[in-house]
Parts: C-alpha cells; structure tokens; sequence
C-alpha cells in the first residue's frame, strides 16, 4: 500500500451536447488542465479523516463508521460507503482546488473521481477509468440524488476531448484532436442550474414537443460534431456549437448575461460559442484558433472572467 499519494484531476468543458446525457444520448467533452489536487496519507489511529481546503469544512469519523452526508464532502462520504468494505486501514484525505466551485467546470465530479482515484492508488483496488467513472456518476446520481448525467464523470475519469456513449452501457472513444484553441467565459453571476434542470426534466417527462425536438437537434450536433473534430474543421465545428446554443435558448436555459459573452466572443473572432452545463448562467465557451487571446479579452470587456485552456492528458 502507498502512504502518500498526490493526484491532480482535471476540470472538463461539454463541446458538444450539454443536458442530452440525461437521456443517456452521446456528447463530447474535454478534459482541461485547471486542476484539483487529491493529496492521501495512511494514518495508524483507526481514524477517516475529509478536509477541503476550499470550504475549510473537515470531517472525522471511525474506521467503519458512516460519515454525514450532509456536508460539502458528503460525494466522499457515499463513495467511502461503496468502497469501506476493502479499506482496513485509516487515512487523511484533502482536496483543493483550481476549479472555481459551482460555474460548470464540474466541481462536484473531479472530487468524486479524485477520492476513488486516490483510492484506487492507495489500497490496490484495480479498477479502470469506467469502473472510476461509474462509481462516481452513482456517488452523485443514485445516493445524493444530483440531477446529472455520466458526462462529467467519464471525461474526468478518462482525460483528453472524448466522445461519450452516456447510457447504462457507456462507452468512450478517444477523439484524436490537435490545436483545438478553446476559451471559456464565467458569466459570474448568480447560477440557476438546478431550476433549468428541473424544468427540463419535468418536460421531457411530459414528452414535450419542443423539448425533444431541440435535444434531437443537439444530439445530430453531436455525430456531426465528432466527424468535424476528426477532420479539424473547426468552422463546421463552430456552426455547430451555435446551432447548439440556439436550442438552449428554445429550452430557455440561456441569460442575458450569456448571450452577451457569446455575441462578444463572435465579434471578436470566435469560429463558434455556446454556453455549458445545464443553463440558468455559469460558463459559454468559444472556439477561437489563432484568436484566444482576443477572445479572452473580448469576454473579459463584456463583464466576464476569461481562460484559454488546453487539452489535459493523464
């Protein structure tokens, strides 16, 4: 067994297909390198012990023991419970982070696949990048009741831009992809994610018209965005996030705020731009070869926070 172990795990970005996953369709998604770092360490005491250093909420509890759940780290507390049958010895567990906490770089699932990651380190575990995966989309789906898909886990788990067959047989297909010049803007501004989810969901439910057309409309975004990737037609790829984000907007999970910063980052260049993860605010993202730079600078002007990221590889 490894006494310490440090882990960086990689936020993600939806380039295609944000929401589709929910219905198990395919999406594609990056890995990027704004990271969050996993650091364990065995302890002799017989003691579990969680710290973020990004709440500063610590919790300790017994070897054996079932940790609250109603706690910032309570994705850690229900993985423990899925793996404390083949932990036999106490550890010191810590996280902290790059990613900014609730604007659609998925938080929530780079801790989960970071603890069993470490995990899977520490106590010999011999799970691959699914297994990682699922058990982390059932950490926040299946015991904390989050209203997510399998994207965010699977691209976390996996690394690299990624197509994602998210149903109850997931698959992932690298997607070999080189210069791939990515911006993503924070729309800082309050989140309304879970009502947006909510709302869809209650709509897909009643089989509403509207709502399974535009999501229909994304998942062919989706083919024909894979088959754009592998061809660098990042012009095509472009057309394709906007005709994306013309169905969020038919969903009514854009703002204000977010159509601001696509149109900014158009003006200033931008092949493409759509905004991410469920809606209700958060992050858009642009694709912008040859003009990250201004981009960035154009999203920053129109009130957001810009980044230029690259592609994350394990």
């Amino acid at each position: 067994m490894n006494k310490k172990i440090s882990l960086k795990i990689p936020g993600r970005i939806c380039i295609l297909g944000d929401k589709i996953d929910l219905l198990g369709k395919p999406v594609i998604a990056m890995a990027i390198n704004l990271m969050m770092t996993i650091n364990f360490k065995f302890r002799d005491d017989g003691l579990i012990e969680f710290y973020s250093h990004d709440t500063k909420e610590r919790t300790i509890f017994e070897l054996g023991e079932s940790p609250p759940r109603d706690i910032d780290l309570g994705y850690w507390s229900v993985l423990y419970e899925r793996l404390k049958d083949q932990i036999n010895q106490g550890f010191y567990l810590e996280v902290k982070s790059e990613i900014p906490i609730g604007c659609g770089l998925s938080t929530s699932a780079a801790v989960s696949v970071g603890f069993v990651r470490a995990l899977n380190e520490a106590y010999k575990l011999n799970l691959n990048n699914s297994q990682i995966a699922e058990l982390a989309y059932l950490g926040e789906n299946h015991d904390l009741g989050i209203q997510c898909g399998r994207m965010d886990q699977y691209s976390i788990a996996y690394g690299e831009v990624t197509f994602i067959q998210t149903d109850e047989n997931p698959r992932v297909e690298y997607l070999d992809v080189n210069g791939l010049s990515i911006v993503v803007g924070d729309s800082i501004e309050e989140r309304k994610a879970s009502s947006v989810l909510n709302r869809v969901k209650k709509q897909i439910l009643e089989k509403d018209p509207i709502t399974l057309n535009a999501f229909k409309i994304i998942e062919e975004c989706v083919y024909q965005g894979k088959e754009a990737l592998l061809k660098s037609d990042f012009k095509k790829l472009g057309e394709l996030m906007d005709r994306q984000q013309e169905q969020e907007v038919i969903l009514k999970a854009e703002t204000k705020k977010i159509m601001k910063l696509c149109t900014a980052a158009k003006n200033a260049g931008a092949l493409g731009a759509k905004q991410m993860g469920a809606g209700g605010g958060g992050c858009m993202l642009a694709i912008a070869p040859g003009k990250q730079k201004e981009v960035a600078r154009a999203i920053e002007n129109a009130g957001g926070r810009a980044w230029i990221f690259d592609i994350f590889k394990y």
